[in-house]
């Protein structure tokens, strides 16, 4: 007979892996649509005005849930100020600064390294120590990613010229990375779309200074695509997204989460391949299969010791 503590754990890990799911895939199309309006508005005008849509979304939703929380302490929003300012504004600025400098290559390899940085991030400082198993599934996630990058090509890997610019991507990632781990602990007390809320109000603070500059001194060329493009990255991916993303933190932990995002360049790839006719060759299969293997292996019951507990501050 199955224990109902067991039968809640395996519910709770099923439906965390479901959103973490539909949540990469919502960030795989936002970088399709994205091609779409490139151009159009401003980079950080355009960040702004997701934030502002995707408040209006979670708002809303969050209204209940905010009454029901407790209050914030100071504690508490310094925690969410910080979040905001690291997955958010940091994350977002030094995006751009790296894809304007930096190859779009480049750019690929260094956010496929998110998941161990975080599984690196979690063994130094919160002590959570993975297996070797799972140490092998990231491993073989980044491997099918690099093959998918390089275009399958073991020299086009070897021709790659890093330049001091790739550093501000590896800021980027470090950020990304412990804005998930925070996430986690900050669950601990305040319910995923709490936190999805606070951390997107402040990131968008952070960045509505300079967002506002540029939309009065950078130029715009709005059509209705852009407004369909923007109502999708801000309602869609920039709140619900968002969202999907902390309660699958909650509900698998940060280290098992961050995994997940390697299949955001899958699903881009084939809905690039879906609605834009773009081509796929045998190295697109050949890394997709080992990203997902990879993942499987990340998520083996006994892949891991980490606990789903909140994790404590440092």
């Amino acid at each position: 007979m199955i224990e109902p503590s067991n039968i809640k754990t395996r519910d709770l890990k099923i439906g965390g892996y479901i959103v973490l799911l539909f949540s990469s895939l919502l960030y795989g199309g936002n970088v399709v649509v994205a091609r779409l309006i490139s151009g159009d508005i401003p980079p950080v005008a355009l960040a702004v005005l997701r934030g502002l849509f995707g408040l209006i979304v979670l708002f809303p939703l969050a209204r209940r849930s905010l009454r029901e929380n407790p209050a914030p302490s100071r504690q508490d929003l310094y925690r969410f100020a910080l979040m905001g300012f690291l997955g958010i504004t940091v994350a977002y600025i030094t995006f751009l600064w790296s894809i304007q400098y930096s190859s779009a290559t480049n750019v690929s390899i260094i956010f496929a390294t998110t998941p161990a940085i975080t599984i690196i991030l979690l063994a130094l400082i919160w002590g959570v120590i993975p297996s070797k198993l799972r140490v092998f599934g990231i491993v073989l996630s980044f491997s099918g990613l690099l093959i998918v990058i390089a275009q399958g090509s073991f020299t086009r890997l070897l021709s790659l010229n890093l330049n001091p610019s790739d550093l501000v991507m590896l800021i980027n990632v470090l950020s990304v990375s412990f804005f998930t781990i925070l996430g986690q602990g900050v669950m601990a007390k305040f319910s995923p779309i709490v936190t999805s809320v606070y951390s997107l109000f402040f990131g968008t603070v952070f960045l509505a200074p300079y967002g506002v500059w540029e939309m009065f001194h950078k130029s715009w060329h709005f059509t209705s695509t852009s407004m369909f493009v923007l109502l999708y990255m801000g309602c869609v991916v920039t709140g619900i997204a968002v969202l999907l993303n902390f309660e699958g933190i909650r509900r698998l932990g940060s280290g098992k989460a961050a995994i997940f995002g390697n299949l955001a360049p899958v699903f881009s790839i084939l809905l690039a391949y879906i609605f834009l006719g773009e081509r796929l060759s045998s190295y697109h299969w050949v890394g997709f299969i080992f990203v997902l293997v990879g993942i499987g292996l990340c998520l083996w019951p006994r892949s891991t010791i980490e606990r789903i507990e909140p994790l404590t501050s440092p």
